[in-house]
């Protein structure tokens, strides 16, 4: 039974995590906790998609806070403005992340790889807040957008608290499945031998195309419930620390590992809340967190997992064995 239970640990693990996460709210529910976890939602999930486009795609993008943003603008612009619900606008800024990403982007990328695809991304995210403060009629200028309706009149916390969390679900299921699918195995191959895979057949060009439109689409969704959540966005969005923070969560996790950039989202998201208290000394002690993580388990904590599942599968042989 125990043994059992062994080989198993991880789904155990994942099934009690998702069960605490549902069930805290009725349990404690604490407000304070419960908005720290609605950002964890949001940057997993901003996390993920760039762990699919940078770590099984091999793309390496540095624009995806800009995809965010965009989505979130597009969104909190379009309800201020024309009245319209927030629901339709969330999906009417995440296709206008996945075009504005498309064109700007990722048909310029078709002619690009590695470090050039790079600078292209960061040039086009370093553009967006030049771009917001010109246009500060529309999006509010270095101010930024504030009073942007909430996703229901008279929503509360406990009620954004479960729809963030089911926008957490479904992303992190259409995320797998799109890993699982003949779409990421062609997204794999182009990574590790893009001339083998050109040789069986893999568009390049298709594949590309297909991979940054998908996650910006789905990062630009993402970024709408964000807006509609907080009620309000500015350029500091697209600051520098953002970019480093959810970058630190793909490294802390695991670059091509699903889901480790939802466990470097916990301690990424969480850390940095509770370290406020230590004021500049925040950023240090996150650093320090991170390069001990890397130092030790360069694979992130998805390597880390993978260590223990040897060491419990060595235990397990030891006492089939012995019995």
């Amino acid at each position: 039974m125990m043994i059992a239970a062994m080989a198993h640990w991880k789904k155990i693990g994942i099934i009690l995590g998702l069960t605490f996460i549902a069930l805290y709210p009725l349990v404690h529910g604490d407000t304070y906790v419960m908005h720290i976890f609605i950002l964890f939602f949001i940057w997993a999930v901003v996390a993920s998609n760039w762990n699919l486009l940078m770590g099984y795609a091999g793309i390496f993008s540095l624009g995806n806070i800009g995809y965010f943003a965009i989505g979130a603008y597009a969104s909190g612009i379009l309800c201020k403005a024309f009245g319209w619900s927030p629901w339709v606008c969330i999906l009417m800024g995440g296709l206008a992340s996945m075009v504005c990403v498309t064109l700007f982007v990722g048909l310029p990328a078709l002619r690009l790889s590695g470090i050039y695809i790079a600078l292209l991304s960061l040039i086009f995210a370093d553009s967006l807040p030049t771009i917001l403060t010109q246009t500060r009629s529309i999006t509010g200028g270095a101010m930024g957008l504030h009073d942007i309706p909430p996703l229901f009149e008279g929503i509360t916390r406990l009620q954004s608290y479960y729809i963030n969390f089911a926008l957490f679900l479904v992303m992190l299921t259409i995320i797998y499945r799109t890993i699982h699918s003949s779409t990421g195995l062609a997204f794999v191959a182009l990574r590790d031998s893009r001339s083998f895979a050109k040789a069986l057949g893999v568009n390049e060009y298709k594949e590309k195309i297909k991979v940054f439109a998908l996650v910006s689409l789905l990062t630009g969704i993402t970024g709408g419930f964000y807006v509609h959540y907080l009620g309000d966005i500015s350029p500091t969005t697209l600051a520098i620390e953002p970019f480093l923070l959810a970058i630190a969560m793909m490294e802390m996790g695991g670059i091509g590992r699903f889901p480790g950039a939802v466990l470097g989202a916990v301690i990424i998201v969480f850390g940095n809340e509770f370290l406020r208290l230590a004021g500049t000394l925040r950023l240090a002690l996150l650093g320090a967190l991170i390069c001990a993580i890397i130092l030790f388990f360069p694979g992130g904590l998805m390597q880390f997992i993978d260590w223990i599942d040897l060491r419990l599968t060595r235990l397990k042989a030891r006492r089939a064995i012995s019995s």
